[in-house]
């Protein structure tokens, strides 16, 4: 009698771990796909910050070079 609830306890063991295995391998890759996605928005968020201080370069050199043409225009003017 001893034996057969000291087996059915076991399945019960048994079963409890292979149960908690399957929801943390579960957990596990629902956390590594989100981090996955996390990464890609990160990505896409620093190259769209890269852009931004490019475009901020090249109106500094646009402005630049106004301001030459200007002061030029200036000087042929007087």
């Amino acid at each position: 009698m001893n034996i057969n609830f000291e087996l059915f306890d076991l399945g019960y063991i048994l079963s409890g771990f292979i149960l908690a295995s399957v929801i943390y391998l579960f957990l596990i890759s629902k956390l590594n796909k989100d981090i996955k996605t996390l990464k890609r928005q990160y990505e896409k968020k620093s190259i769209g910050a890269d852009d931004s201080s490019l475009r901020v370069k090249t109106l500094e050199n646009k402005i630049q070079t106004l301001e030459a043409a200007l002061k030029k225009q200036m000087e042929n003017n007087n």
